[in-house]
Formats: C-alpha cells, sequence, structure tokens
C-alpha cells in the first residue's frame, strides 16, 4: 500500500513502528537522534537516517529505485513528508 492511500495516522504509525522495532535496536546505546530524519520505503520497510531528509532519502533509493518513501523527523510529532519519484 502506498502512503497515499494511507491516513496520516496510519502512514505515523508504520513509521513508529519502523522506528521502534528496527532503527532504536540498530542504535546500540547510542544517543536517540532527535531531531533527525527517518526515511521509510513502506513496501519493504527499509530505512534510513539523516540529519537531512533528502539524505536519508537519496541513500534508501540507492537501494530502492523506486521507493515510496515517507519522511518522519525523530521526537517531533508533525513534522514529516512525502518524497515520491
Amino acid at each position: 500500500m502506498a502512503w497515499r492511500d494511507m491516513t496520516a495516522e496510519e502512514a505515523e504509525a508504520i513509521g513508529k513502528s519502523v522506528y521502534e522495532e528496527m532503527v532504536r535496536p540498530s542504535l546500540k546505546g547510542a544517543a536517540e537522534p532527535i531531531g533527525h530524519f527517518l526515511a521509510v520505503d513502506y513496501d519493504s520497510r527499509d530505512w534510513e537516517l539523516d540529519e537531512r531528509l533528502h539524505k536519508a532519502a537519496r541513500r534508501l533509493r540507492e537501494r530502492k529505485p523506486h521507493a515510496d518513501v515517507y519522511g518522519f523527523r525523530v521526537g517531533f510529532p508533525a513534522a514529516f513528508e512525502s518524497l515520491s519519484p
């Protein structure tokens, strides 16, 4: 399902799920990346994290050229944006 077919709440729930289940465990005790952007491909649940959303999305698309990317800002409830090809 593409993010465009979801409600904002559904998209946010997936982003939070990816963060909690995949990103946070990969930090291995490092500081929480508050303010960084999480770029998520909804089909594969693949992700990238960076201080800049466009950098995270670019790295994600290097692996998944047709990724349906949705971006979330870690620690901020309303800062998210979409980056479709």
